[in-house]
């Protein structure tokens, strides 16, 4: 039989050892196996670190699903109470009694329990229960109905992917505060979806273990749809010079300002014989023939430049020719016929 006198003996022998975890409304602990400590209340939040058996930490905050805050000497965090143990009790103890790690949703409980019929004895000095943490606006998803299985809880906000775990195995949902949540089949929010604004304990068969990315929100859904970007328009290209240049033979031309001789041009109509004439670059000036099309300002600008002369055999009325010109512009003259031996040429050179 248990005596008073013996409760009270086992008791005052651990009142120095528990005063500091009741002041500081920690309790002491040891993890049973090796324990993942998580970055929140559940088993979807990411591992911070894990702990080996037998290691000691501080409880100092629990919640209804089991899951309890821990601080030890690495990265403090969440761990499930189902693989916590009160430590072995202090020098003084009695074979009928141990003490009990009692988590109950507003946070631990040390108690001293003896004797088959579990007697319960408060330890002396005990602080009365802290009221629970407010939980805030959330949303707990659960693998099974009625709140069942694995969960995670979520505050307000987007998850455009859900992880294997509960990818498409979404089964029941409960609401803290004024959250709600919004489901749907396909990631980034998209698919058919479906609002949840109440606890449920099952989803419908059209939303049951089909979610593959959620929302938590409060007050009206507001989704903002991406605008589709619409592309900006080439900039018109910008004349810095343009008109008609009568060229006679053996004269230059500057394409830069339209003008024939001079300093500064371009181009040089040069016969070397009565039959051997040619377009040739002058003052670091290049030419670009090509195919001889109207490439205009785009195509100019990608042509390939040579600093040789052209033929006029390689240029037939008609012909386009890009230049560089010696001042660094680009420009296009066009062979529009002859009158006698002098050139008829169409030209444009555009701005830098």
């Amino acid at each position: 039989m248990i005596t008073f006198r013996t409760l009270k003996r086992v008791a005052a022998a651990l009142t120095a050892l528990l005063a500091s975890a009741a002041v500081a409304a920690a309790v002491e602990a040891v993890s049973t196996t090796w324990l993942n400590v998580r970055s929140g209340p559940g088993p979807g939040f990411a591992v911070l670190t894990t702990l080996a058996p037998d290691a000691v930490v501080e409880v100092t905050e629990c919640q209804d699903n089991g899951w309890c805050y821990v601080e030890h000497g690495g990265p403090s965090g969440w761990v499930s109470s189902t693989y916590l143990a009160a430590p072995p009790a202090a020098g003084g103890g009695n074979s009928d009694c141990r003490l009990n790690l009692s988590l109950t949703p507003s946070g631990p409980k040390l108690e001293l329990l003896c004797g088959a019929g579990s007697v319960t004895l408060p330890l002396p000095g005990a602080t009365p229960e802290p009221p629970p943490p407010p939980v805030g606006d959330q949303a707990c998803f659960y693998l099974d109905v009625n709140y069942g299985g694995q969960e995670f809880c979520y505050g307000v906000g987007t998850m455009n992917s859900l992880n294997a775990t509960f990818n498409n195995r979404i089964s029941s949902v409960r609401l803290m505060g004024v959250a709600k949540a919004r489901l749907c089949d396909a990631t980034n929010l998209g698919g058919p979806c479906f609002t949840i604004t109440a606890d449920t304990p099952a989803l419908a068969v059209a939303s049951n273990d089909k979610a593959s990315s959620l929302a938590v929100y409060t007050g009206t859904w507001l989704q903002v749809v991406p605008v589709p970007l619409i592309p900006l328009l080439p900039l018109a290209p910008v004349t810095h010079s343009t008109g008609a240049i009568d060229l006679h033979q053996t004269f230059t031309a500057n394409l830069d300002d339209g003008s024939v001789g001079g300093a500064g041009v371009d181009i040089w109509y040069r016969a070397a014989t009565a039959t051997e004439k040619y377009i040739a670059p002058r003052n670091g000036a290049q030419l670009a023939l090509g195919n001889g099309s109207n490439r205009g300002l785009a195509g100019c600008n990608i042509a390939s430049y040579s600093g040789a002369e052209i033929p006029l055999s390689a240029i037939p009325v008609g012909t386009y020719v890009c230049v560089k010109t010696s001042e660094g512009r680009t420009a296009q003259f066009r062979l529009n016929g002859y009158a006698g031996t002098t050139m008829k040429l169409g030209y444009t050179t555009w701005g830098n």
